[in-house]
């Protein structure tokens, strides 16, 4: 014999439920503001020498979990941006042939200056300061 479910259980169940998935992001919250994620790197880091970094030639490098790309230009100028494309995030890279940072993710295009010229992308890049010291290439972050 089947046991008859009465409207009180089936309020009963729907209210159990709510509850259940109303307080996975509290939880969830609670768990990360006790267990933050790990900080960006935060320092300086030796990337190379100026020898090895030939003019016109661009890298990209990790900083920490964070990849930054490295760029030295026709006049032998080095400089640095935040590699995160800031339409989606994705890694940009340096085009030697165009003199120019290109996302292949959704075509954006940024100058040597970091701004962006064409694409989605409408913010520039975030500029990372370098510091050439005794020939040896460092990026420093706070």
């Amino acid at each position: 014999m089947q046991k008859k479910t009465n409207r009180r259980t089936v309020l009963n169940r729907i209210i159990y439920l709510w509850a259940a998935v109303t307080s996975v992001p509290i939880i969830s919250s609670i768990i990360q503001f006790i267990f933050p994620p790990a900080r960006a790197f935060v320092g300086s880091k030796v990337i190379g020498t100026v020898d090895e970094m030939e003019p016109n030639t661009g890298k990209v490098v990790q900083l920490g979990e964070r990849p930054v790309i490295v760029i030295t230009t026709e006049a032998g100028e080095t400089i640095a941006y935040g590699a995160n494309c800031t339409h989606l995030g994705c890694v940009v890279r340096f085009r030697e042939q165009q003199g120019d940072i290109y996302c292949a993710c959704h075509g954006s295009v940024f100058n040597l200056d970091g701004h962006p010229v064409s694409g989605p992308a409408n913010r520039p890049l975030e500029e990372i300061p370098i510091k050439i010291d005794n020939d040896q290439i460092s990026i420093t972050t706070t």
